[in-house]
């Protein structure tokens, strides 16, 4: 077969195939030779049907089926000559037709990973963001295991709700005056202070106690969330028919204690600082590879084939989807023009690692995934051998992609200049 590429633009480019008439002839020959062998035709023994009945018969689908498997051997064998980078099936823009004695010709458009003529690693500039753990952090976490370990009790005495409470409520809502049974609900629990209410739904109801009615008046702006909801407004009719409270435990060696780690509170703030610093350092190690991986595509901007922006694209509504199914109601799935500019910045990450990859061969070796996998295994109190069963196949082949962007990562990591933010 011969073939010709033309390249449309640094991400397409386009190929010419002719298939010779011999080819042609052969892929014919053995098409109908198959089918005389298999079909039943009326007034013929199994196997006897003349070629020129099965053509009458059979022949658009037979040409179709010849025309179909040329078409796909054309495009792999122009493909592996021409050593065509494509990231996605290639385009026919019109099927060719079978002429007697003349070549199968046809024109396929093809995406392809871009040529990166030049990388530029050099003048990275980054900021380590601050790691010290403040007292406050401390006290704000030792207050977080307070609140979860508190005792919820009904307080001994009716009164008013206060921050802190937990209310159960019913309500019903109206929206722009029209009852929305969906919106409706029944022994709904909600927590005063807790930040998560609506500034209106919460002034509602401070100070109302059990038994009372509340009518809480909200109107919806343009940044809602909820589309549905925005530029409208909303009435919600509630009782309350629930007020507890939580009874924190005394800041004390006893806390320390029920914690189940520690003897005394001076242990637990220490060990709680070690915790928050190591978080920290986590945290500060992640934004550093963030900010080198974006300062990278800033230096290098290389054209990006769409249907890898489609296909990062779609991955992250799928994310997004699922966040949406925990988070339930409400949750902002984010701006559509947002998300394809993020997807098309992974995208262009991804193409410059690996063209970095490429000129600095860097690469992981089957003895390095071997050695991470018996470091989950010791971490995680698991048998060797079931760890690696469970990373077999794809799951191997991800933790080897994963341990290459260390590599890469760390490789850009080096060649930056990194100043703390504390020093800025």
């Amino acid at each position: 077969m011969d073939s010709q590429v033309n390249e449309i633009d640094p991400v397409t480019v386009e190929v010419a195939v002719q298939v010779p008439w011999d080819r042609v002839k052969a892929g014919l020959d053995a098409s109908y030779g198959k089918l005389q062998k298999t079909v039943r035709v009326r007034g013929f023994r199994q196997g006897k049907a003349p070629r020129h009945v099965l053509q009458k018969l059979y022949g658009p689908q037979v040409r179709n089926e010849v025309i179909a498997s040329l078409v796909e051997e054309g495009l792999l064998e122009a493909v592996t000559r021409h050593e065509l980078p494509v990231v996605a099936s290639p385009e026919v823009r019109t099927l060719p037709k079978i002429e007697q004695g003349e070549p199968l010709s046809f024109t396929a458009k093809m995406e392809v990973r871009p040529k990166v003529d030049s990388l530029t690693t050099d003048g990275l500039q980054i900021s380590r963001p601050k790691t010290d753990v403040a007292d406050e952090e401390i006290d704000a976490e030792i207050q977080r295991l307070r609140e979860q370990h508190a005792e919820i009790v009904t307080p001994d005495e009716p009164r008013p709700a206060k921050a802190g409470d937990l209310l159960t409520i019913d309500y019903t809502v109206e929206i722009d005056g029209e009852a929305n049974e969906d919106m409706t609900a029944s022994g709904r629990q909600v927590e005063l202070g807790g930040g998560r209410l609506l500034p209106e739904f919460e002034e509602g109801l401070l100070g109302k106690q059990v038994g009372d009615d509340a009518e809480i008046r909200i109107t919806y702006d343009d940044e809602t969330p909820n589309v549905d909801l925005r530029g409208k407004s909303a009435v919600f009719s509630v009782k309350i028919t629930e007020l507890r409270e939580k009874v924190l435990p005394e800041l004390d060696d006893e806390l320390a204690k029920d914690l189940g780690e520690y003897e005394t509170l001076s242990e637990l703030r220490d060990k709680t600082r070690e915790k928050l610093a190591e978080a920290a350092q986590q945290r500060a190690q992640s934004s550093l590879r963030e900010q080198v991986i974006e300062q990278l595509v800033e230096k290098n901007d290389v054209p990006v084939p769409p249907s890898l922006v489609d296909q990062q694209q779609e991955a992250m509504k799928r994310e997004m989807a699922w966040l949406a199914q925990i988070a339930g109601p409400g949750f902002d799935l984010g701006d559509e023009e947002e998300m394809r500019e993020r997807a098309e910045k992974k995208v262009r990450a991804a193409l410059l690692m690996g063209e970095l990859a490429r000129r600095e061969k860097l690469t992981v070796e089957p003895e390095e995934i071997d050695a991470k996998l018996q470091t989950i295994a010791e971490s995680s109190g698991k048998h060797i051998a079931k760890v690696r069963v469970e990373y077999a196949g794809e799951k191997r082949e991800s933790l080897a992609n994963k341990l290459l962007e260390d590599k890469l990562l760390d490789f850009l990591l080096e060649r930056a200049t990194v100043t703390d933010a504390a020093d800025e």
